[in-house]
């Protein structure tokens, strides 16, 4: 059995370029919702591939442009290649 960490990261990419890379890594959107906390509105969508899954988070506002927020429970593998894809380097 694959072990599987928890990891989270703020990126300077767009939203679109994050989904499409997680997409081609093999993973499937399983749900999207937007959350209201603290006064704030945030698209945040499901993705999962076996066990893994990995949620990203966009602050949904007048300000622009936002960063994504990924939050992954994932392999090691998984989370090293999504960073060389976005190229985040060491996330």
């Amino acid at each position: 059995m694959v072990e599987l960490k928890a990891k989270s990261v703020a990126v300077l990419i767009p939203l679109e370029r994050v989904t499409s890379c997680l997409l081609e890594l093999g993973f499937i959107l399983e749900d999207e919702a937007t959350i209201v906390s603290d006064g704030r509105f945030w698209r945040k969508m499901l993705f999962t591939k076996g066990s893994e899954c990995v949620s990203v988070s966009e602050e949904i506002g007048d300000a622009y442009p936002r960063d994504p927020v990924i939050s992954m429970y994932a392999s090691d593998d998984t989370i090293s290649r999504l960073g060389e894809v976005l190229r985040l380097g060491s996330i």
